[in-house]
């Protein structure tokens, strides 16, 4: 799937720009809604008050925090603006965050210091899940479903699986993204590939890659950033899960599962493409975008994104910038081909330490985020999310949007392809304890101070270690 842009030009500050606050927010079973049976929300979430709206003095004011940046902050913008005006019960305060880390930190130190300054609805990463939950600060969004009826059926089914822990959703899906493959049309061309046919394996990545770099279409043919989500991802949609227990669904996990035959052959690959110059290594640095000013500058031919980085690439490249780079996307690639990919990025949580007039507020202003006009508004708005409801994807609105622009359809595409346990991800105490693991054993494999094998191995190692500790910290 391609868009033509026509050459490349040297690095501009507005890809900087762009780039930098995209990725510093970035960080990538159906269940439908009861007809009043068991509305009991999990041991660590409280009770949906649906009704405590209903006798409070109006307006009820509360407070979203996000971080959305430059466009996608006038779109939210837009629909906040339109929610406040459609109604004279709920008032909301926009609170811009940093990133989603910075949003965490300062939640949790909220919640020791007891000041209060907390979100009465806050968008939090996806690997957020377990410490939230651990908080026992949140309220039981399947809850809020099962009270007000409210069908989820129109969802899309990864989208909400992946927020269901133990048979109950904690958390809205909103605006998801996952990893896909961008690439230079344009370079595949001259290669002599077909940007139309994207490689789906990782041997097809090398076998592109090393045609790309004979041709001299481009210096390398992936530029691969050490960014821990990726190898997560690719496990994924191998079929591997990344931890035990059901990828910490059915019970906590405890333990990780990263050294086994999937893993040796993805980090196996990695190294390969490194050592052989077929791959550029852009390095670990957090927020980093060499890899995306690989395409443009013409160091590499294709990389793996998140696909929410779409929009600010797009804006740049309709700007003039890097003319001539032709974007194509298309699935992440995995060992076998095919595969499903877990959901990245915020889903919305209500906050259980304020008032139940408050938290009442907080789900209608939820239920109104997740209607099908809000969510065309991001498609519109070409943020490279992916829409959360099959109704938006399937309106005229969306399908000419992605007629004129394949390249947005390839997200979505993806998280509706058919994929095992492993596909809804996984649920972790310390997430980004177990993520700069990966990034310690990667870094320590490319530049030679371990072998393939012993970095592997010692990165499960430390991950479960970490796993543990903060189990125990929280007493799971």
């Amino acid at each position: 799937m391609t868009r033509r842009h026509g050459s490349v030009v040297a690095r501009p500050r507005i890809l900087v720009v762009l780039l930098a606050a995209t990725l510093a927010t970035a960080g990538l079973v159906a269940c439908g809604g009861s007809d009043g049976g068991d509305d009991r929300p999990a041991a660590d979430q409280a009770p949906c008050p649906v009704d405590a709206l209903e006798g409070a003095k109006k307006p009820v004011r509360i407070r979203f925090w996000h971080q959305q940046v430059r466009a996608n902050a006038d779109e939210l913008k837009r629909q906040v603006a339109r929610f406040n005006g459609s109604q004279r019960d709920v008032r909301v305060e926009l609170v811009a965050m940093p990133s989603y880390q910075e949003s965490l930190n300062k939640y949790k130190s909220a919640l020791t210091s007891g000041s209060g300054d907390l979100p009465d609805v806050g968008v939090f990463s996806e690997n957020d899940v377990q410490t939230l939950l651990d908080s026992r600060s949140t309220v039981s969004m399947q809850s809020c479903v099962d009270r007000s009826r409210y069908s989820l059926d129109d969802f899309v089914p990864r989208t909400i699986s992946y927020y269901t822990v133990r048979g109950r959703l904690v958390s809205m899906p909103w605006i998801p993204s996952n990893p896909i493959l961008i690439f230079n049309a344009a370079a595949f061309r001259r290669a002599g590939l077909d940007p139309a046919k994207p490689p789906r394996t990782l041997d097809e990545v090398t076998r592109y890659s090393r045609r790309i770099v004979e041709t001299g279409a481009a210096k390398h043919g992936i530029a691969l950033q050490i960014a821990p989500y990726i190898p997560e991802f690719l496990y994924a949609k191998s079929g591997q899960a990344y931890v035990n227990n059901g990828g910490g669904r059915k019970a906590r996990a405890t333990r990780a599962l990263l050294d086994n035959p999937t893993g040796r052959a993805i980090w196996g690959w990695w190294k390969r493409m490194v050592d052989s110059g077929l791959a550029m290594n852009t390095g670990a640095k957090e927020g980093g975008y060499d890899h995306l000013l690989a395409i443009g500058t013409g160091d590499a031919a294709m990389t793996i994104e998140g696909s929410g980085v779409l929009g600010p690439v797009t804006q740049v490249l309709e700007a003039g910038q890097y003319s001539a780079t032709d974007l194509g996307t298309g699935p992440l690639p995995s060992l076998k081909g095919g595969g499903g990919v877990p959901v990245g990025d915020g889903s919305l949580w209500i906050t259980s330490k304020t008032s139940p007039a408050k938290q009442a507020a907080a789900w209608r202003f939820v239920r109104f985020l997740v209607e099908p006009p809000q969510i065309v508004g991001w498609m519109v708005a070409k943020s490279g999310y992916v829409p959360v409801r099959r109704s938006a994807a399937e309106s005229p609105t969306v399908q000419e949007l992605w007629r004129r622009n394949p390249e947005y359809s390839t997200a979505y595409l993806q998280l509706l392809a058919p994929g095992g346990p492993a596909a809804d991800g996984s649920i972790i105490g310390d997430y980004q304890g177990v993520r700069d693991a990966v990034t310690d054993g990667m870094v320590a494999m490319l530049t030679g101070r371990k072998s393939m094998e012993k970095a592997l191995a010692d990165t499960e190692a430390l991950a479960t270690s970490r796993i543990r500790a903060y189990n125990e910290r929280v007493g799971g």
